[in-house]
């Protein structure tokens, strides 16, 4: 069950532009290991330390993206997202605990949230090229219609004292901004790490 639930993805690795890994084993190694959970590390510190302000809902899967699909192509296997999220929850845990951050509801549940769906956007035939784009751009979209929906529910249960709003300002424009936020952090994340082509450069 474990053997086949680690198993690497061909053609993934074969579209992947880095690849200082070879993925030849059934079961993750400790390299690999490593890598991914380094991945969601730098994803949750690309979120806690780095805000540009942009008044934009949603913009915050921006940041957690790159890290989280270069974790893919470096080590493509199945369950290498839910691996990277398992980094992410240590990395944000340890600070919080060191009190360096304040998280909001919605850019942690899109930053939790994308390991996993990037790891259900894989299922069923593998694919390669604008396809892949395609699988990754929906893979952003749905972490981060999870986070409008916990960002909606913090506001309709007050639970977010240090940022009021109201649920009247989280309708339909805003959720959409959520959505094309997440599905171009994929997109654009998918381009930079995959090739649309499977031949070597």
């Amino acid at each position: 069950m474990l053997k086949f639930a680690l198993q690497p993805y061909g053609a993934l690795g074969t579209a992947r532009r880095i690849r200082p890994l070879e993925t030849r084993t059934d079961y993750l190694t400790a390299g690999e290991l490593a890598l991914l959970l380094l991945a969601g590390s730098l994803a949750t510190v690309a979120v806690a330390a780095f805000s540009p302000g942009l008044r934009i809902p949603g913009h915050a899967i921006l940041r957690a993206a790159l890290p989280m699909v270069c974790g893919m192509a470096l080590v493509p296997r199945r369950m290498s997202g839910t691996i990277m999220t398992l980094g992410a929850m240590a990395t944000a845990a340890g600070i919080s605990t060191m009190g360096l951050g304040r998280w909001q509801p919605g850019a942690m549940v899109s930053l939790l949230a994308l390991g996993p769906a990037i790891d259900l956007a894989m299922l069923g035939r593998e694919m390669t090229g604008w396809r892949l784009y395609v699988r990754f751009a929906l893979a952003g979209m749905l972490a981060n219609s999870l986070a409008f929906a916990a960002r909606a529910g913090s506001a309709w249960l007050q639970l977010d004292d240090g940022r009021p709003h109201s649920i009247s300002h989280f309708g339909l424009g805003v959720f959409l901004s959520f959505a094309a936020c997440g599905a171009f952090a994929g997109l654009l994340s998918a381009a930079v790490c995959f090739r649309s082509s499977t031949q070597s450069d």
